[in-house]
């Protein structure tokens, strides 16, 4: 039945698209959110196929075509053209048109919130879903259902308001943990105070069994059934290198977040990184460490729990002695053992760059920090906790480095 509902919506978004091009040929004239909210009303009564979506629905797909258009004009999108039905995998429920009921609780040990209900969708029937956090019933304004290219169904149900009551914060006047966080390709973080999380690279080790099955998609007649069954063998793999990636990413910042209140990171250029890449191999390596995303995704973490991510330059961090505050230039990206020429400091080149980090952030950012931390005090190490989810192959552990110090 969903299936069946996105391809009707489809039709119908591609019919208000064809109508927008007639409307404009002829009278010069762009159709507004109203008119287009109208004109799917009266498919919808006209036609008995678009009768088969929820009122409200069909003018939300209205709605999804104007915001198109809008971004269009605004130089944010390139122009609305046809939507392909397998490319059209979202129902948004904008006020009515959905129930839950019968919500239970289902979750064991820390999982103490997980709960079951039934959610019943107008025009579709009941679902059974697995409901991962709290939140009032009477503050969603909008539910949108989303069907993955792997098949696999989420809810989404949009709150408005407070949702979760903020962490406490700590008592002014109270010494903040502070923590630098260098990343990399090798060891995907090192932590200031000598801890690193190796990089388990999900894209690179999944990369031989993405080859045969893009070899065997190719190999398909385009839309067919089989190619319909490649397809989807080829999006579940791709799926479980973005959630394995992402519940590592995810666990890496509910770690620090609870031992740290300030993290600071290095303001990377991501795209000028990728783009100067010298071979093939070290810009998918880029791609698959995912930079931009392990940022927010620690940026959301600690703001969840009411603490401070602060970015600071990045250049030259990976040369600069954290010592003596001098520039080595010889320094090559193969030496991973830092050597300062001026005052012969030697460390390890990932664990110096995050105390060099630590450093510009009270000369970057003193007057931010000045107020929270006063002077910094020495940061309690990690524990050594399994952060990476082994569901197939790999794994990753926090470990301790080993600094090598010389006189």
């Amino acid at each position: 039945m969903l299936r069946t509902q996105l391809k009707v919506a489809c039709r119908l978004y591609n019919t208000l698209f064809h109508l927008e091009e007639e409307e404009y040929k002829k009278n010069k004239h762009s159709m507004s959110r109203n008119e287009l909210r109208q004109l799917a009303l009266v498919l919808r009564k006209r036609n008995t196929e678009f009768q088969a979506l929820h009122s409200q629905v069909a003018q939300q797909v209205a709605d999804r075509f104007y915001w198109a258009r809008q971004r269009f004009f605004e130089g944010l999108a390139n122009k609305p053209k046809e939507k392909k039905p397998h490319m059209y995998l979202s129902l948004v429920y904008p006020q009515g048109g959905w129930k839950l009921s019968n919500i239970r609780e289902v979750g064991q040990g820390e999982n103490t919130e997980k709960k079951k209900a039934r959610l019943y969708l107008s025009k579709i029937g009941f679902f059974t879903v697995v409901i991962h956090r709290d939140f009032p019933l009477e503050g969603v304004s909008q539910v949108c259902v989303k069907l993955n290219p792997s098949g696999r169904i989420f809810v989404v149900f949009l709150v408005e308001g407070e949702v979760e009551a903020p962490y406490e914060e700590k008592r002014a006047g109270e010494p903040m943990e502070v923590v630098g966080l260098d990343v990399g390709i090798t060891r995907l973080v090192t932590l200031s105070d000598g801890r690193f999380l190796d990089n388990a690279k999900p894209l690179e080790r999944s990369l031989g069994r993405i080859r045969l099955l893009q070899r065997s998609l190719s190999r398909k007649r385009k839309l067919s059934k089989n190619w319909f069954k490649a397809k989807l063998k080829l999006a579940e793999e791709y799926e479980y290198v973005k959630d394995f990636r992402r519940d590592l990413f995810f666990k890496l910042g509910a770690l620090l977040a609870r031992d740290y209140v300030i993290l600071v990171l290095e303001d990377l250029n991501v795209v000028g990184l990728i783009q100067r890449g010298e071979t093939r191999k070290r810009r998918m390596r880029l791609y698959d460490s995912a930079f931009s995303e392990l940022r927010r995704i620690l940026g959301w973490q600690f703001q969840r729990h009411g603490k401070t991510v602060l970015a600071v330059p990045s250049y030259n961090s990976s040369r600069e002695c954290f010592q003596c505050g001098e520039v080595n230039h010889s320094l090559a990206l193969e030496d991973r053992v830092f050597h300062c020429p001026f005052c012969g400091f030697t460390l390890d080149r990932d664990l110096n760059a995050s105390l060099v980090l630590s450093k510009r952030a009270c000369r970057v950012g003193a007057t931010r920090l000045v107020c929270l931390v006063g002077e910094l005090r020495p940061i309690p190490p990690l524990p050594s906790l399994g952060l990476a989810a082994r569901r197939r192959r790999g794994g990753a552990m926090i470990q301790e480095a080993s600094p090598f110090r010389a006189g």
